[in-house]
């Protein structure tokens, strides 16, 4: 994707954004950056089957590309708050993450979460640190499934915004012929269902869905997807001192070298390098 592509998506979420409804007023207020420089402590919640971004290793540690992004962060924070700061993870789902903030139970959600109009209505997010894109995968003998509207049983991880694009487009109808569609428990997943034909196509976020010699992808992304970290909702001071942090992140060297740590090197496009060179917090274009 070019500069072009780039400004159409800040274009676009621009418009969102003006058109979002009216934030409820919030129940109270919080203060995550004071507990921390009291405690010394932050609790991270990380996406338990999103490699290479968030994932646990086979000794149940935290890994991938956004989890050093956020040990990174925490030692910004350090420095900002003049005191060491002790890190606790919990394993988290994509759906579970909104309770886990809502309830405290942790204080930053660390994954590959994208940030779009309606979620940030339940929490807030930190600026843009990666962009993706969902794209359709079918099985390579089954040549049909590369017509762009052409779906059959179409498989979407649970709670992904994928999922939610496919229950609008199939209750739409219209040309796209969707015969089904499918929750699957993670990527790794989908692409195992889509192998044993128990769905037809995989319609995910491209830099998520491993490669596998039987599966092909479209040549075209169906979405833009600007990965974000998540936060309590109306933890202002806590924010600002996150998105600090990322800045000084995102104009470091630094975000190169973790991506290239966890293999992300060769799918860094156009819109992730603009992202690093001119931060933004918009949402993601709504597309269906």
């Amino acid at each position: 994707m070019d500069k072009r592509a780039f400004a159409r998506w800040l274009a676009l979420a621009v418009c969102i954004t003006a058109a979002a409804p009216a934030q409820p007023q919030e129940r109270k207020r919080v203060d995550t950056l004071t507990r921390i420089q009291a405690e010394g402590v932050i609790r991270i919640g990380v996406r338990d089957n999103a490699p290479p971004f968030a994932y646990h290793d086979t000794a149940g540690r935290p890994a991938g590309f956004a989890w050093d992004v956020c040990r990174a962060l925490v030692r910004e924070l350090e420095a900002q708050l003049r005191r060491p700061i002790e890190i606790r993870t919990t394993p988290v789902s994509l759906p579970g993450s909104f309770e886990m903030l809502a309830d405290g139970r942790i204080d930053l959600q660390c994954g590959s979460t994208t940030h779009t109009a309606e979620r940030a209505q339940k929490v807030d997010f930190s600026h843009t640190f990666f962009v993706s894109g969902i794209v359709v995968s079918y099985r390579k003998d089954e040549v049909r499934y590369a017509h762009p509207m052409e779906f059959g049983r179409v498989g979407v991880v649970a709670g992904s915004t994928a999922e939610g694009i496919m229950k609008k487009r199939a209750a739409q109808g219209g040309a796209a012929r969707v015969e089904a569609v499918v929750p699957v428990p993670g990527y790794d997943a989908g692409v195992e269902m889509l192998k044993k034909k128990r769905i037809d196509t995989l319609f995910a976020d491209s830099v998520l869905v491993p490669l596998d010699p039987d599966i092909a992808r479209r040549g075209t992304l169906e979405t833009v997807e600007p990965y974000a970290l998540m936060l309590r909702k109306g933890d202002r001071a806590f924010g600002e001192q996150v998105d600090r942090a990322l800045l000084n992140l995102l104009h470091s060297p630094a975000m190169l070298q973790m991506a290239q740590a966890a293999r992300l090197g060769g799918k860094i496009n156009h819109l992730t390098q603009e992202i690093w060179r001119r931060p933004s917090r918009d949402p993601a274009p709504q597309m269906y």
